[in-house]
């Protein structure tokens, strides 16, 4: 989709459709919120019993005008970013309906937010809502069109333009990243996933390496080798690496779980459980399109992107509860459960990260609990980090682009859940008790001393139902959140 900006000179043909964002309040403010040059189109419409209400959305086409397409945005004191967000995607469903292929958009003014912050939600929500996956329909009249242009009228045209440029790269790549996580098993698979990593090694900056099962024998990865030995697809790493700054040596690792298919393996997961289980390589999605759009974005930042990618199947070399293997950094890990194999392959990977990599900071993104899911459910990711630093970057990235984070804590006193009676540690606790903090815990002994956090995306990385700009299925949590946390943090 097509975003562009346009100095507020309002020339509209009968053929536009005219977008108009009102509060709930707005009929008490005698018109201040329809701008004067528009009033030919509003002079017909009696626009008070419209009640602005969030979510609320209303087309009104107009003989020889624009249509008017009326959009509300709540209560005036309640806007913030993450509201435009989502009164902006509410339009899509009215335009797919109606068939609107370009939209013409006025500008809110409320109050707490200057003009860039408001160019960039809206802008934000119109092309995080435009989305569909569709490439299985093959019944034309199951395919809804797509928004193709958005016409956003400010005050000041070039530097709102590089704004719409920022938002389309990485929102595009949100669009990606869903994409990736929608597809079938079949189709998104470990070696397919590193071929999709291996392309952006076309990209400036941009460099890849793939390590297959006998690179991961000769680094003695047995974690990841364990869970992936089953699966059809041998098991593999993908390494991507972005020098935006070549002066500099410093530097950010981001790690993504790449489970393509979870079964559960011996420890089978139940009807009910394992349907949407191809999601389960949202992490590892999430690091490729960041780098993607690091990439698209020129940022001056050097980043990595370590993707460890297998099955978790069942077969007759299934790893078994009860066995003991040996991790990259000569942790042995007895297996308690087969359905806790994130911790395993995220294991070996930060191991392998921390030591070989030298990165400054280092975050894991996982779908690795569901007892994320039930904390916090589809609106929070956890956030553990021994690192204030590092977390309250992450913090504030999720804050301003809507991609939510909450602290969990992390002290040592965990670890003693996860004592095993034949090896170094298990993989999991022997009660249920503190499932994500218990997972982090495990993470934690495999990070020595660099700046490290993890981010459980069970919850938020597939919603159950539409949210906004947020569709069903898919939803790209994690590039946004990222791309912020690169341009704010100090590397």
């Amino acid at each position: 989709m097509k975003l562009t900006a346009r100095e507020a000179t309002f020339d509209f043909t009968g053929r536009d459709t005219v977008v108009l964002f009102l509060a709930e309040d707005f009929a008490h403010k005698k018109g201040a919120a329809v701008p004067d040059k528009i009033s030919h189109i509003t002079k017909k419409v009696n626009l008070e019993f419209f009640k602005g209400k969030s979510g609320e959305s209303l087309l009104l086409p107009l003989s020889d005008q624009p249509s008017l397409l009326l959009a509300g945005l709540g209560k005036a004191g309640e806007i913030s970013r993450e509201s435009l967000r989502n009164a902006a995607a509410g339009i899509i469903g009215v335009c797919r309906k109606k068939k609107i292929s370009g939209l013409h958009v006025l500008l809110p003014e409320p109050e707490g937010l200057v003009e860039k912050e408001v160019l960039s939600a809206l802008a934000e929500g119109i092309f995080l809502g435009n989305y569909g996956f569709d490439r299985y329909k093959t019944r034309a009249d199951e395919i809804d069109p797509r928004l193709k242009t958005a016409v956003f009228y400010v005050t000041d045209a070039v530097g709102s333009a590089g704004i719409l440029r920022e938002t389309a790269i990485v929102c595009s790549n949100t669009l990606l990243c869903r994409d990736l996580i929608n597809e079938t098993s079949e189709r998104a698979n470990p070696s397919s996933i590193a071929a999709e990593a291996k392309k952006l090694a076309k990209m400036k900056g941009v460099s890849c390496t793939i390590f297959g099962r006998r690179e991961l024998e000769k680094l003695g990865m047995g974690l990841l080798l364990a869970v992936g030995r089953a699966g059809h697809h041998p098991p593999q790493m993908a390494i991507l690496r972005y020098t935006g700054n070549p002066r500099s040596k410093k530097s950010l690792a981001i790690v993504g779980k790449g489970i393509t298919f979870d079964s559960g393996g011996l420890n089978l997961k139940p009807s009910g459980h394992i349907e949407d289980m191809r999601s389960d390589m949202a992490g590892a999605a999430a690091c490729i399109y960041t780098i993607k759009a690091a990439a698209e974005l020129g940022l001056r930042k050097n980043l990595y992107a370590v993707l460890p990618l297998c099955e978790n199947m069942v077969a007759g070399n299934s790893y078994r509860p009860g066995d003991v293997y040996r991790a990259f950094n000569g942790t042995t890990v007895e297996i308690g459960n087969t359905d806790a194999e994130g911790r395993l392959i995220l294991a070996d990977a930060l191991a392998y990260t921390e030591k070989k990599l030298k990165p400054d900071f280092i975050i894991d993104i996982a779908t690795l609990t569901g007892a994320c899911l039930v904390c916090f459910g589809e609106i929070i990711a956890g956030l553990l980090s021994p690192s204030d630093e590092l977390a309250e970057a992450v913090r504030s990235a999720g804050e301003a682009t809507g991609e939510r984070v909450w602290r969990l804590p992390l002290y040592k006193d965990y670890a003693e859940d996860l004592k095993s009676d034949i090896a170094d540690m298990s993989n999991v606790s022997s009660t249920r008790n503190a499932g994500t903090i218990i997972a982090a815990t495990f993470l934690k002994a495999f990070v020595e001393s660099t700046p490290w956090a993890h981010i459980d995306i069970a919850g938020t990385s597939w919603g159950s139902k539409e949210r906004g700009y947020r569709p069903k299925n898919a939803t790209g949590y994690g590039v946004r959140l990222f791309i912020e946390t690169i341009k704010t943090l100090t590397i």
